[in-house]
């Protein structure tokens, strides 16, 4: 027999009769939908994990007897020890490379984070596009909470951030591999949404409520968590944080309520849809002073209107059109200054300038929280209003015309 069909032979054989040394059956893992992280009253870690019930979720009505999750606690001097403890408390090996979201309260971000991010990073089984979120109360408390509208929990909070492009509301999303790479930056700060409950909450832990045709308790997003490196820094309100995703050109899609009169305030609103935005930044260095220049486009269409306007001319759109960039600048100008009151760059600007400057950056990197504070912005915004639907007047115009 030649060589090469030897060769050949003892290939095949190698790979008909190798295997895997490592590997685990699927029905001896516990899948991990969520996970959250806490510290006790003496610092400990204590870990809670959301497992997915293989035979409950099967069932696609989602009206069986057995809850399509389990949730148990453990608790650690690390974060690893606390992972570990958890082979004491479940049959199965926890697996997590299908988490999909991280929850963390407020306690732990003032503590730091530094050692979740150190334990993704060694894991293997990490999942970097993970879903970063805060809590003001207890993590673990949010993972109890079961979803009327998904079997699984976890994937409803991932639902709540990740289809943002479907949806018509600014959301602030942070990934696990986005928190991690601004962390590591000293110029930048991390932000992250915030999940929090509203109503009874011991009510909407058990099965009884998915049989309830209105929820005990809800989960919904609401401040953003501002951090420091590792450790919470201040929260910013919703309204203090929609103006972020324009800046850093991270708006997908969302609805812009204004005014008919503008800035000068009216009872009557109209409601414009964003399904195009592109944002341009330039920072600047003029005789030691630092300015950044941003220009945001915003495309769309006129969803709904109280104005008594004749839609019908252009010069009513300019109007609107200009009533819309008054709205969007104002929340960009908004954010940016409750962001410096905080010393927090969560704008990257920082980049910016080091990209642009990057032999004045040596400099400026020193003190950069301070220097942060003295930027002056300018924003410049173009809204274009592309239709208006199926009719030309308000219906308050048309009823008015019959009169």
């Amino acid at each position: 027999m030649k060589r090469g069909n030897i060769l050949l032979l003892i290939i095949i054989m190698l790979l008909v009769n190798s295997g895997c040394s490592n590997h685990i059956e699927l029905n001896k893992l516990g899948i991990i939908s969520a996970i959250a992280f806490d510290l006790d009253e003496r610092n400990q870690w204590v870990l809670t994990f959301q497992v997915i019930i293989p035979k409950s979720t099967s069932s696609k009505t989602g009206g069986g007897s057995q809850s399509p999750v389990t949730v148990f606690s453990t608790k650690g001097k690390t974060v690893l020890e606390a992972i570990q403890k958890s082979d004491l408390e479940t049959p199965r090996h926890l697996f997590f490379s299908h988490t999909q979201v991280i929850i963390i309260s407020q306690r732990v971000a003032e503590f730091g984070i530094s050692q979740i991010l150190d334990a993704y990073l060694r894991s293997y089984e990490s999942r970097e596009t993970a879903n970063v979120l805060i809590s003001n109360i207890d993590a673990q408390n949010v993972l109890g909470i079961l979803a009327p509208l998904e079997n699984i929990p976890g994937n409803a909070i991932n639902n709540l951030l990740s289809r943002q492009g479907d949806k018509q509301i600014n959301i602030i999303q942070s990934k696990l591999h986005d928190v991690i790479s601004t962390m590591t930056n000293p110029s930048a700060s991390a932000t992250l949404p915030e999940i929090k409950i509203g109503g009874e909450t011991e009510k909407q832990n058990s099965l009884d409520a998915l049989k309830q045709t209105r929820n005990y308790a809800t989960l919904t997003l609401d401040r953003v968590g501002v951090f420091k490196r590792d450790k919470f820094a201040g929260w910013l309100s919703r309204k203090e944080s929609l103006g972020i995703p324009w800046i850093t050109d991270q708006l997908k899609r969302t609805t812009i309520v204004f005014s008919c009169e503008g800035e000068s305030g009216s009872e009557q609103l109209s409601s414009f849809l964003v399904e195009v935005s592109h944002t341009k930044r330039r920072p600047k260095i003029s005789n030691g002073k630092l300015f950044m220049n941003v220009e945001i486009e915003a495309k769309g269409n006129l969803i709904e209107t109280a104005c008594n306007l004749d839609l019908k001319k252009s010069k009513t759109l300019k109007k609107l059109e200009k009533h819309i960039q008054e709205k969007i600048k104002n929340d960009a100008e908004y954010s940016f200054q409750a962001l410096k009151k905080m010393k927090a760059d969560a704008l990257g600007f920082g980049d910016a300038f080091h990209k642009f400057y990057p032999q004045e950056w040596k400099k400026l990197s020193m003190n950069w929280e301070n220097e942060f504070t003295e930027i002056k912005m300018d924003v410049k915004v173009n809204a274009t209003i592309r239709r208006t639907g199926m009719i030309d007047d308000s219906f308050s115009k048309i009823s008015g015309k019959k009169e």
